[in-house]
């Protein structure tokens, strides 16, 4: 493989982690919203 092909690869890959961190943070949040919202 080309370097260029490694590139492209590893900048999915970071892509794809930034993206995973930011919807299980969306979802970490929104349970805390509502949950915290609820009576106890």
């Amino acid at each position: 493989m080309s370097d260029q092909a490694n590139n492209e690869r590893a900048a999915d890959g970071a892509a794809d982690a930034t993206a995973a961190v930011l919807v299980i943070a969306i979802v970490v949040t929104t349970m805390y919203i509502w949950l915290s919202g609820m009576p106890t």
